[in-house]
């Protein structure tokens, strides 16, 4: 790494710390301001119960007073107490979760990646062939469905279908702590950016193989794979990049559908209860994650960039 790329590291990893504070702080505000609490079922039993858990959690503070012991808290990387699970500390709490929604996350894009390079490239240099009319097929089918449909037909393919074909000797085991049990959420998360990349890099491809340099290549008698692989493959990957950074955004907001569908313990499974839970405070600390999570692969995806360009400097 250059020093500018040192500097320029250091100041994207400033600018995730800022955003984070500020999406964190506006969902602060805005769940705040919302009717209700988590507290709904102590008022029923008893009032003076209701002012003690407020007390405890200082919500009978004034909201500027909330605001600043909770940034102070986050400074310190405290997210606060679980609100309806009482002595449960947050941020531990979302660091186990998380590690549950990287996994998933990035079989998911290794999924997309993988597969939708893959056929891009095999679409391409069979141009108007019934294999590029497949993958082209495949792919409106993939990004013209949402995850959730993906997922329907997933469960319903995987355990009810496999397990009337076998008889009840062989169905999907939906839920967490198999390693199988990472592979169909992983295709329902990753299927539709999945159609999108291979899209993208057909199209990326077939604008590159028709260059000089790479009939050059062709003409001097060079072996198809090195040809394809390190003269074109390499300069149609700028455009394949470049959407990957939404692409990784968009299969890190829509595990919150998937997980749970699928009922894994992830950052989104917990982010869908947290709200009918009105546990606000979990909230406000999966949105702060969500916010870094983001920011940190949109960093990824800028430092490839030199990789493959050279021109490319920071």
């Amino acid at each position: 790494m250059t020093r500018g790329t040192f500097a320029y590291v250091g100041q994207r990893f400033v600018l995730i710390a800022l955003t984070a504070l500020v999406v964190s702080s506006i969902v602060f505000i805005g769940v705040h301001q919302l009717p209700g609490n988590a507290f709904l079922s102590e008022r029923q039993s008893s009032p003076q119960r209701e002012a003690e858990l407020l007390h405890h959690y200082g919500l009978d503070k004034p909201l500027p007073q909330q605001y600043l012991a909770w940034v102070g808290g986050v400074l310190h990387g405290d997210l606060g107490e679980s609100l309806v699970n009482r002595g449960v500390r947050i941020t531990p709490l979302l660091l186990r979760e998380l590690r549950v929604s990287a996994t998933l996350g990035l079989f998911a894009l290794l999924f997309t990646v993988v597969l939708g390079m893959g056929l891009g490239i095999l679409a391409a240099t069979k141009q108007n062939t019934w294999i590029d009319y497949a993958a082209s097929f495949g792919g409106t089918v993939g990004y013209s469905m949402p995850n959730f449909v993906t997922a329907t037909l997933l469960i319903l393919l995987t355990v009810t279908g496999f397990y009337a074909w076998s008889g009840g000797a062989f169905y999907e085991d939906i839920g967490w702590g198999k390693p199988e049990q990472v592979i169909v959420p992983a295709i329902a998360l990753g299927l539709y950016p999945m159609a999108i990349i291979s899209r993208l890099t057909r199209a990326s491809m077939l604008e590159v193989i028709r260059q000089d340099y790479v009939r050059t290549a062709w003409a001097k008698g060079l072996r198809p794979r090195l040809v394809v692989i390190r003269h074109s493959l390499r300069n149609a990957l700028i455009p394949v990049v470049t959407i990957l950074g939404p692409i990784t955004t968009s299969v890190i907001t829509g595990s919150v559908v998937i997980e749970y569908i699928f009922g894994i313990p992830g950052l989104g499974k917990e982010f869908v209860n947290s709200i009918f839970n009105r546990d606000y405070n979990i909230v406000i600390g999966v949105f702060t994650f969500y916010a870094i999570l983001v920011g940190l692969a949109n960093l990824a995806v800028d430092l490839v960039y030199p990789l493959l360009d050279p021109r490319i400097r920071y």
